[in-house]
């Protein structure tokens, strides 16, 4: 067992410096999310956890390593309430003294959290509630997507033949089907004059390729035996992750993308799951689908006013990034809170851009 301190007040445990034995591994359970997964923190992040703050009633696990006078949480898009929120929070500069900002990642709005705090940054997850069946799922889609979904795939099967599928857990071969994924998905966005996440950062497939050995399985559709469509999907807890699509260009006509990813959320719903993710970026068919859009934001909460105040360099930088943009909060763009700092001790392992090196393009 680790060194800890205990706030019996708050309800809250710190390990300043380790981990107790099999605590990372509630984390799926607890949260069914794949950012607040070790893997995610290690493939995506690229940073290790060096500490946990762990609060009861409600259980809570919270991960996290110290950057300088800044304590990151590496938990993300995950379901805390503003009050617990607090409890670990003020535990953290309890058992940490140096520590002037925490970085956390919330799902409700900043103001319900009563400390001092500045906004970083945010995004929108577009996530399905699943309901107790596909018939229901299918009965909550507007009128035009299900005939949309039943002319797709009444179509592909009348005209290029049988759609059977097949799904690969663990993933074997899992660079030879992210390379066919990829072709596929430059040819579709080169034909429209756009570039792709692969082609600005080609290495962003090794992360997709080793988080998937880790934990993900591979869906393949084929149509008359001939392989159309591609997806790397995520269980976690109750919930599924759709991290990665891609299908032939040669269906584009038949709305082949739609069509998986309805098939996706019913199989789901076979599996008992009760949320399928089908992770950030523009709506479309997404919206059509039945997600809706979950605001996650990253906020640095502060030991006072006083410790606020002096950080005005971070309010400049945060200022400045939303200018850029346009006024817009790009979650990518700054998922390293850690990263800007990190960078000087391990460079090359960001980019300029902020661009993801994993997400759905």
């Amino acid at each position: 067992m680790k060194a800890s301190v205990g706030y019996p007040d708050l309800g809250a445990i710190v390990y300043p410096a380790g981990i107790p034995d099999g605590v990372a591994d509630e984390l799926p359970a607890l949260y069914g999310t794949l950012l607040s997964t070790v893997d995610w923190f290690e493939v995506q992040d690229e940073v290790m956890a060096t500490g946990a703050c762990i609060l009861e009633r409600p259980r809570h696990v919270l991960l996290f390593y110290r950057n300088k006078d800044t304590v990151e949480i590496l938990n993300k898009e995950f379901a805390i309430a503003p009050l617990d929120a607090e409890r670990a929070c003020r535990a953290l500069f309890r058992a940490l003294p140096r520590a002037r900002r925490i970085h956390v990642e919330i799902m409700f709005p900043p103001g319900e959290l009563r400390l001092p705090k500045r906004v970083l940054y945010g995004t929108d997850h577009m996530v399905i509630d699943l309901p107790a069946s596909a018939d229901a799922y299918t009965a909550s889609l507007g009128k035009k997507t299900r005939q949309q979904v039943r002319r797709s795939r009444r179509d592909i099967e009348k005209e290029r033949g049988p759609i059977t599928v097949e799904t690969i857990s663990p993933v074997g071969d899992v660079d030879e089907l992210l390379s066919t994924l990829i072709s596929w998905k430059n040819l579709r966005f080169n034909a429209k004059g756009r570039t792709t996440l692969w082609q600005e950062n080609p290495k962003a497939a090794g992360y997709v390729a080793e988080l998937a050995r880790r934990r993900g399985r591979v869906r393949i559709a084929s149509i008359a035996g001939a392989r159309a469509a591609i997806q790397f999907l995520f269980p976690v807890g109750a919930s599924m992750y759709v991290m990665q699509s891609g299908f032939d260009p040669t269906f584009s006509s038949y709305g082949l993308g739609l069509l998986e990813t309805y098939d996706i959320a019913c199989e789901a719903i076979e599996e008992g799951l009760l949320r399928l993710s089908l992770f950030w970026g523009e709506e479309g068919h997404k919206a059509h689908l039945g997600a809706r859009p979950r605001r996650a934001t990253r906020l640095s909460v502060f030991r006072s006013q006083a410790a606020r105040v002096y950080s005005l360099g971070e309010a400049r930088e945060v200022a400045a990034r939303d200018l850029r943009r346009g006024g817009q909060r790009y979650y990518w763009w700054a998922r390293h809170a850690a990263g800007r700092a990190l960078r000087t001790v391990r460079p090359g392992h960001h980019d300029e851009s902020g661009r993801p090196r994993g997400h759905r393009e």
